[in-house]
């Protein structure tokens, strides 16, 4: 299945990414930073400095944190946070539409997927 990845970037090196999307989303379906992060196949610290970064990008909060005590700690997005995944998806979804013609055309013109090598 063919997909539009979209890389939204701003000035001073911020940008909105599949990855930092996909991070959020994920912290929204989990309610926590630590198993987002494990679903992600990343480390909690890298998880905790994307976000922490991706926050910083803006006027509003993306996650609010709940600091851990016996059960861990939690995380949710908060309403500006849900609103920009739900942006980000549609602008993804749209692309795919726009763009639904030359990317047919581009894909009969591919070649195969090759196989892997059996060891």
């Amino acid at each position: 299945m063919t997909v539009i990845k979209i890389r939204i970037d701003f000035e001073g090196d911020r940008y909105i990414g599949h990855g930092r999307i996909e991070l959020l989303e994920l912290i929204g379906q989990h309610g926590s930073i630590a198993r987002a992060a494990k679903a992600m196949e990343m480390s909690y610290k890298r998880a905790w400095y994307l976000i922490d970064e991706f926050n910083g990008m803006f006027s509003e909060p993306l996650i609010e944190r709940h600091h851990g005590g016996k059960g861990g700690g939690a995380a949710k997005l908060t309403p500006f946070g849900a609103e920009l995944v739900q942006q980000y998806r549609e602008m993804e979804a749209k692309s795919l539409r726009v763009f639904a013609k030359p990317l047919a055309s581009i894909e009969k013109h591919l070649a195969k997927p090759q196989r892997p090598a059996k060891k």
